[in-house]
């Protein structure tokens, strides 16, 4: 799918996370709305095994279809998806504020991941991602976009801090 809703639209297309309490989630949203994925090659988190995580059922697709195209793409070699950096994971769902802002972020909605921070950091212009255009081409076939695309200096999708770990299921405009 290429047309994902766009972020003002999360709460009716992926179902609104909000707890009767704004600052917890909906345990009753996270039974209806999250389901778990198993990513088709290895992953780690701080050096340890991910073998599965949660996502908003409504882009399970998407997921399915970036994480297959990315171990197309490496010709279903471990090693290439690790230098490239896709098998480091960062996170999906997490439920909290947009950082420095007022918004939920759109990891409330489990419909974002973040892979490999530590060499493509939230306000690095220079995003190691970008170094491969397989890893940006195989997200974007699914529609995801792509927070390294962001820089807030050229206004080219919008005034966000460049976040070259960031793919989401959720358009900006």
């Amino acid at each position: 799918m290429s047309n994902w809703p766009l972020q003002k639209d999360c709460n009716s297309f992926y179902g609104n996370p909000r707890g009767k309490n704004a600052t917890q989630p909906s345990a009753k949203w996270e039974a209806e709305y999250l389901v778990f994925f198993t990513p088709p090659f290895k992953m780690t988190f701080l050096g340890k095994p991910v073998t599965r995580f949660k996502v908003n059922k409504n882009c399970l697709v998407g997921f399915q279809e970036a994480f297959n195209n990315l171990l197309k793409a490496a010709g279903g070699k471990q090693a290439t998806l690790d230098h490239w950096g896709v098998s480091i994971f960062g996170g999906v769902y997490n439920y909290r504020l947009m950082r420095g802002g007022n918004n939920l972020s759109m990891h409330s909605w489990g419909c974002a991941i973040d892979l490999d921070p530590p060499r493509n950091g939230l306000g690095d212009n220079t995003p190691r991602f970008a170094q491969f255009p397989e890893v940006l081409d195989a997200w974007a076939q699914t529609g995801a976009v792509w927070g390294g695309d962001w820089n807030g200096n050229n206004n080219t999708l919008d005034e966000r801090r460049c976040d070259g770990m960031h793919w989401q299921f959720a358009r900006l405009k």
